[in-house]
């Protein structure tokens, strides 16, 4: 394949993808057909290992993806994070059914190719995990126009999925409770993105959704959002994002984390102070 001919593909994929840019709807018709189509779905599962991602989509379209000229508006970096990412995948299905050698691919389509022919967990993880990864580090100058608690959620997001790769991965504690909730076919992101104090519904952020944010709600709700990330995610960070690094082969993803604390896309560590990391309860289960 010539270096012409590649442009030409990967133009072709982005002038598609950008088609959809002030359309969260078109978006979110085209995830759901790139799953009927390799989502190895069923009669009672229709999008197969594309349920978690589907689940997601339908949170960032009631609250994140509104065109910026709305009233109240979405937020730039969730769209070009989310545009990016089809992109990425497109350009994987595009390859795939044209016989373009993967390896002249950008690393994340590569990954979704891998998938397309041997659609596991872990694979569909690699592809979505590296793709969202490759955005994050896209994008840093959109998430900087974002405010500190809306900088927080965003690494919020970010260590909860690769949280969840890890379980697939066989890398966390109970690994087959894990796979069973972190299955990208289950119904669990569905589930917790129906839960504000974990995926406010609100853009930009309301007074209530700071205090969830922040950890300063303290009521009975919280106390699930502090669990999963104080109790099971936090103690582990450092070494969550460089196995993760490994995993989905984005080594830049150690710099989005400093001091043990996630820092995207360029925050000093003490705005952690008053939310900080319970002890290492669980490191002792690894041992």
């Amino acid at each position: 394949m010539t270096p012409e001919y590649l442009n030409e593909l990967t133009a072709e994929v982005w002038k598609y993808v950008e088609s959809m840019q002030n359309s969260p709807e078109a978006r979110f018709q085209s995830r759901i057909a790139f799953y009927q189509q390799y989502g190895r779905g069923t009669l009672l599962d229709e999008y197969g290992f594309g349920d978690s991602e589907i689940a997601f989509m339908r949170w960032e379209k009631r609250c994140v993806l509104r065109d910026p000229s709305d009233t109240p508006p979405g937020s730039a970096w969730w769209s070009a994070i989310n545009l990016w990412f089809i992109y990425l995948s497109e350009l994987g299905a595009k390859a795939h059914q044209l016989g373009v050698k993967k390896e002249l691919l950008p690393l994340p389509a590569r990954f979704w190719v891998d998938f397309i022919e041997n659609p596991t967990a872990i694979s569909w993880y690699r592809a979505h995990n590296a793709s969202i990864i490759d955005g994050y580090l896209k994008y840093p100058h959109l998430a900087e126009k974002e405010v500190l608690p809306e900088k927080i959620f965003i690494n919020m997001v970010l260590y909860r999925l690769l949280f969840a790769q890890s379980w697939v991965e066989g890398d966390a504690l109970f690994p087959r409770l894990g796979r069973m909730f972190a299955n990208p076919k289950g119904i669990s992101v569905d589930l917790i993105t129906h839960l504000e104090a974990f995926y406010p519904t609100h853009y930009p952020l309301t007074a209530k959704d700071m205090q969830y944010i922040m950890g300063e709600a303290h009521n009975l709700v919280e106390l699930g959002v502090k669990f999963l990330d104080k109790v099971l995610i936090e103690p582990e960070l450092t070494e969550l994002y460089q196995k993760a690094s490994f995993w989905n082969q984005q080594p830049n993803l150690n710099q989005l984390i400093k001091q043990h604390q996630p820092i995207y896309p360029n925050l000093d560590p003490s705005v952690y102070a008053n939310k900080g990391c319970l002890p290492r309860i669980f490191t002792w289960f690894r041992k």
